[in-house]
Protein backbone atom coordinates (compact mmCIF):
# COMPACT_ATOMS: atom_id res chain seq x y z
CA UNK A 1 0.00 0.00 0.00
CA UNK A 2 1.07 3.33 -0.57
CA UNK A 3 2.61 5.75 2.48
CA UNK A 4 0.19 8.40 2.22
CA UNK A 5 -2.94 7.34 3.87
CA UNK A 6 -3.07 3.71 2.23
CA UNK A 7 -3.34 4.96 -1.66
CA UNK A 8 -2.62 2.74 -3.41
CA UNK A 9 0.41 3.83 -7.04
CA UNK A 10 0.27 2.57 -10.23
CA UNK A 11 2.70 2.83 -13.48
CA UNK A 12 0.78 2.77 -16.79
CA UNK A 13 2.93 2.64 -19.96
CA UNK A 14 1.43 4.05 -22.58
CA UNK A 15 -0.44 6.11 -20.55
CA UNK A 16 -0.41 9.21 -22.91
CA UNK A 17 -3.43 8.16 -24.90
CA UNK A 18 -5.85 5.35 -26.43
CA UNK A 19 -6.55 2.35 -24.04
CA UNK A 20 -3.64 3.58 -21.36
CA UNK A 21 -5.29 6.94 -21.48
CA UNK A 22 -8.42 5.75 -20.38
CA UNK A 23 -7.07 3.15 -17.81
CA UNK A 24 -4.61 6.12 -15.86
CA UNK A 25 -8.32 7.93 -15.64
CA UNK A 26 -10.38 5.21 -14.19
CA UNK A 27 -7.11 4.40 -11.53
CA UNK A 28 -6.96 8.04 -10.70
CA UNK A 29 -10.53 8.58 -10.16
CA UNK A 30 -10.61 5.06 -8.26
CA UNK A 31 -8.17 6.76 -5.45
CA UNK A 32 -4.60 5.66 -7.15
CA UNK A 33 -2.02 7.57 -7.78
CA UNK A 34 -0.86 7.69 -11.31
CA UNK A 35 2.72 7.18 -12.89
CA UNK A 36 2.07 7.83 -17.28
CA UNK A 37 4.87 6.66 -18.87
CA UNK A 38 5.17 7.28 -22.58
CA UNK A 39 7.44 9.29 -24.71
CA UNK A 40 7.27 12.44 -22.99
CA UNK A 41 7.98 14.02 -19.88
CA UNK A 42 5.03 16.50 -20.63
CA UNK A 43 1.35 15.32 -18.90
CA UNK A 44 -0.91 14.54 -21.65
CA UNK A 45 -3.98 17.17 -21.64
CA UNK A 46 -5.99 14.13 -20.81
CA UNK A 47 -5.04 14.76 -17.30
CA UNK A 48 -4.70 18.09 -16.32
CA UNK A 49 -8.47 18.35 -15.88
CA UNK A 50 -10.01 20.35 -12.57
CA UNK A 51 -10.95 17.17 -10.77
CA UNK A 52 -7.72 16.05 -11.42
CA UNK A 53 -4.88 17.01 -8.16
CA UNK A 54 -1.49 17.77 -9.95
CA UNK A 55 0.29 15.79 -7.10
CA UNK A 56 -1.36 12.92 -8.17
CA UNK A 57 -0.27 12.38 -11.35
CA UNK A 58 3.14 12.85 -13.38
CA UNK A 59 4.53 11.64 -16.83
CA UNK A 60 7.82 10.16 -16.94
CA UNK A 61 9.52 9.67 -20.48
CA UNK A 62 10.13 6.13 -20.77
CA UNK A 63 11.21 3.89 -23.60
CA UNK A 64 9.98 0.53 -21.89
CA UNK A 65 12.48 -1.37 -24.21
CA UNK A 66 14.98 0.02 -22.57
CA UNK A 67 16.49 -1.23 -19.12
CA UNK A 68 17.99 1.84 -17.93
CA UNK A 69 14.83 4.08 -18.74
CA UNK A 70 12.69 1.23 -17.13
CA UNK A 71 15.45 1.37 -13.92
CA UNK A 72 14.99 5.08 -14.20
CA UNK A 73 10.95 4.87 -14.00
CA UNK A 74 10.85 3.07 -11.14
CA UNK A 75 12.95 4.94 -8.87
CA UNK A 76 10.97 7.89 -9.29
CA UNK A 77 7.78 6.37 -8.60
CA UNK A 78 9.38 5.35 -5.47
CA UNK A 79 10.92 8.72 -4.97
CA UNK A 80 7.59 10.37 -5.99
CA UNK A 81 5.10 8.67 -4.52
CA UNK A 82 6.62 6.03 -2.27
CA UNK A 83 6.47 2.75 -4.57
CA UNK A 84 4.56 0.66 -6.69
CA UNK A 85 1.68 -1.11 -6.13
CA UNK A 86 0.36 -1.67 -9.59
CA UNK A 87 1.74 -1.99 -12.97
CA UNK A 88 -0.32 -1.76 -15.86
CA UNK A 89 1.35 -2.64 -19.33
CA UNK A 90 -0.32 -1.25 -22.60
CA UNK A 91 2.59 0.10 -24.58
CA UNK A 92 2.50 -1.58 -27.66
CA UNK A 93 2.74 -1.15 -31.07
CA UNK A 94 0.88 -3.00 -34.17
CA UNK A 95 2.41 -2.51 -37.75
CA UNK A 96 0.64 -4.95 -40.22
CA UNK A 97 2.53 -7.16 -42.21
CA UNK A 98 2.42 -10.78 -42.83
CA UNK A 99 5.58 -13.25 -42.58
CA UNK A 100 7.31 -12.36 -45.88
CA UNK A 101 6.64 -9.29 -45.19
CA UNK A 102 8.50 -8.98 -41.88
CA UNK A 103 12.04 -7.87 -41.89
CA UNK A 104 14.31 -8.78 -38.90
CA UNK A 105 14.32 -4.99 -38.04
CA UNK A 106 10.35 -4.96 -38.05
CA UNK A 107 9.96 -8.38 -35.82
CA UNK A 108 12.46 -7.29 -33.58
CA UNK A 109 10.87 -3.90 -32.63
CA UNK A 110 7.98 -5.51 -32.32
CA UNK A 111 8.72 -8.13 -30.03
CA UNK A 112 10.61 -5.46 -28.10
CA UNK A 113 7.99 -3.21 -27.45
CA UNK A 114 5.37 -5.77 -27.19
CA UNK A 115 7.07 -8.64 -25.15
CA UNK A 116 10.65 -7.39 -23.91
CA UNK A 117 8.91 -4.07 -22.41
CA UNK A 118 6.36 -6.71 -20.49
CA UNK A 119 9.19 -8.44 -19.37
CA UNK A 120 11.66 -5.69 -18.24
CA UNK A 121 8.90 -3.61 -16.75
CA UNK A 122 7.79 -6.49 -14.21
CA UNK A 123 11.25 -7.28 -13.48
CA UNK A 124 11.63 -3.96 -12.14
CA UNK A 125 8.35 -3.45 -10.64
CA UNK A 126 8.46 -6.77 -8.73
CA UNK A 127 11.06 -6.04 -6.01
CA UNK A 128 9.07 -3.18 -4.95
CA UNK A 129 5.65 -4.77 -5.00
CA UNK A 130 7.07 -7.79 -2.73
CA UNK A 131 8.88 -5.54 -0.52
CA UNK A 132 5.08 -3.75 0.15
CA UNK A 133 3.94 -6.88 0.67
CA UNK A 134 2.13 -7.96 -2.68
CA UNK A 135 0.46 -5.91 -5.57
CA UNK A 136 -1.27 -6.22 -9.05
CA UNK A 137 0.10 -6.39 -12.27
CA UNK A 138 -2.49 -6.23 -15.69
CA UNK A 139 -1.02 -7.00 -19.04
CA UNK A 140 -2.73 -5.71 -22.04
CA UNK A 141 -3.34 -8.38 -24.90
CA UNK A 142 -5.34 -9.03 -28.09
CA UNK A 143 -7.88 -11.64 -29.40
CA UNK A 144 -4.88 -11.97 -32.48
CA UNK A 145 -2.55 -13.75 -29.39
CA UNK A 146 -5.14 -16.77 -30.54
CA UNK A 147 -3.65 -16.69 -33.66
CA UNK A 148 -4.43 -13.87 -35.26
CA UNK A 149 -4.79 -12.57 -38.68
CA UNK A 150 -2.06 -12.86 -41.08
CA UNK A 151 -1.04 -9.22 -41.64
CA UNK A 152 -0.29 -8.87 -37.79
CA UNK A 153 2.18 -11.62 -37.79
CA UNK A 154 4.87 -10.14 -35.64
CA UNK A 155 1.82 -8.65 -33.15
CA UNK A 156 0.11 -11.96 -32.84
CA UNK A 157 3.18 -14.08 -31.98
CA UNK A 158 3.72 -10.87 -29.58
CA UNK A 159 0.73 -11.08 -27.85
CA UNK A 160 0.74 -14.83 -27.81
CA UNK A 161 4.45 -14.20 -25.60
CA UNK A 162 2.20 -11.40 -22.99
CA UNK A 163 -0.19 -14.41 -22.58
CA UNK A 164 2.28 -17.04 -21.64
CA UNK A 165 4.59 -14.45 -19.43
CA UNK A 166 1.50 -13.74 -17.74
CA UNK A 167 0.32 -17.48 -16.72
CA UNK A 168 3.96 -17.97 -15.57
CA UNK A 169 4.36 -15.42 -13.33
CA UNK A 170 0.69 -15.77 -11.47
CA UNK A 171 1.84 -18.87 -10.87
CA UNK A 172 5.18 -17.68 -9.51
CA UNK A 173 4.33 -14.49 -7.98
CA UNK A 174 0.75 -15.79 -5.81
CA UNK A 175 3.06 -16.42 -2.80
CA UNK A 176 4.29 -13.04 -2.85
CA UNK A 177 0.93 -11.45 -2.85
CA UNK A 178 0.96 -10.10 -6.46
CA UNK A 179 -1.60 -10.78 -8.99
CA UNK A 180 -1.29 -11.26 -12.57
CA UNK A 181 -4.07 -10.94 -14.87
CA UNK A 182 -4.05 -10.27 -19.04
CA UNK A 183 -6.82 -8.75 -20.41
CA UNK A 184 -7.72 -8.87 -24.48
CA UNK A 185 -9.34 -5.65 -26.19
CA UNK A 186 -12.23 -6.26 -28.38
CA UNK A 187 -12.31 -4.29 -31.27
CA UNK A 188 -11.81 -0.54 -29.92
CA UNK A 189 -13.77 2.73 -31.65
CA UNK A 190 -10.21 4.60 -30.43
CA UNK A 191 -9.85 7.84 -32.06
CA UNK A 192 -6.94 6.42 -33.66
CA UNK A 193 -9.44 4.04 -35.39
CA UNK A 194 -11.40 6.45 -36.84
CA UNK A 195 -9.29 8.31 -38.63
CA UNK A 196 -7.63 5.20 -39.84
CA UNK A 197 -10.70 4.55 -41.56
CA UNK A 198 -11.94 7.88 -42.71
CA UNK A 199 -7.93 7.74 -44.31
CA UNK A 200 -9.14 5.23 -46.47
CA UNK A 201 -12.58 6.81 -47.14
CA UNK A 202 -15.08 4.49 -45.47
CA UNK A 203 -18.38 5.75 -44.52
CA UNK A 204 -18.34 7.64 -41.11
CA UNK A 205 -20.91 4.89 -40.09
CA UNK A 206 -18.49 1.97 -41.10
CA UNK A 207 -17.28 1.43 -37.73
CA UNK A 208 -20.94 1.93 -35.97
CA UNK A 209 -22.09 -0.53 -38.61
CA UNK A 210 -19.37 -3.28 -37.92
CA UNK A 211 -20.18 -3.29 -34.30
CA UNK A 212 -23.58 -3.69 -34.92
CA UNK A 213 -22.35 -7.12 -36.03
CA UNK A 214 -21.04 -8.15 -32.70
CA UNK A 215 -23.51 -10.42 -30.27
CA UNK A 216 -23.77 -7.08 -27.81
CA UNK A 217 -23.83 -5.03 -30.43
CA UNK A 218 -21.40 -2.27 -30.76
CA UNK A 219 -17.36 -1.83 -30.34
CA UNK A 220 -15.97 -1.54 -27.18
CA UNK A 221 -14.14 2.13 -26.07
CA UNK A 222 -11.41 2.60 -24.05
CA UNK A 223 -13.56 3.14 -20.96
CA UNK A 224 -14.39 -0.32 -21.56
CA UNK A 225 -10.81 -2.38 -21.32
CA UNK A 226 -9.97 0.26 -18.43
CA UNK A 227 -13.42 -0.49 -16.26
CA UNK A 228 -11.79 -4.21 -16.54
CA UNK A 229 -8.06 -3.42 -15.62
CA UNK A 230 -9.48 -1.00 -12.79
CA UNK A 231 -11.53 -3.75 -11.83
CA UNK A 232 -8.59 -5.95 -11.74
CA UNK A 233 -6.87 -3.99 -9.68
CA UNK A 234 -9.22 -3.94 -6.81
CA UNK A 235 -10.03 -5.57 -3.94
CA UNK A 236 -13.08 -7.37 -5.08
CA UNK A 237 -10.60 -9.15 -8.00
CA UNK A 238 -8.35 -10.44 -4.95
CA UNK A 239 -9.11 -13.77 -6.04
CA UNK A 240 -8.08 -13.69 -9.36
CA UNK A 241 -5.26 -14.19 -10.97
CA UNK A 242 -3.76 -16.06 -13.99
CA UNK A 243 -6.32 -15.14 -15.62
CA UNK A 244 -6.99 -13.62 -19.65
CA UNK A 245 -10.30 -11.97 -20.19
CA UNK A 246 -11.67 -10.75 -23.15
CA UNK A 247 -13.49 -7.28 -23.28
CA UNK A 248 -14.99 -7.57 -27.02
CA UNK A 249 -18.85 -7.60 -27.20
CA UNK A 250 -18.87 -11.21 -27.27
CA UNK A 251 -16.41 -11.50 -30.73
CA UNK A 252 -14.39 -14.43 -29.71
CA UNK A 253 -17.77 -16.26 -29.32
CA UNK A 254 -18.12 -16.08 -33.52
Amino acid sequence: MSSEAGRKVAIVTGGAQGIGAAVGLFLLRSGMKVVIADRSDELPPVFKQPTIAEEDVIAIRTDVTLEDDVARLMSTAEREFGGIDVLVNSAGIFPRATLLETTQELWSRVIDVNLKGVYLMCRAAVPCMIQRGGGAIINIGSLHARGGASDLFAYSVSKGGVVTLTMNLARSLAQHGIRVNCVHPGWVASEGEVELRRSVNLPDDWLEQQGKKLPLGRLQTTDDIAAMVQFLTSDAACQMTGQVISVDGGMSLK
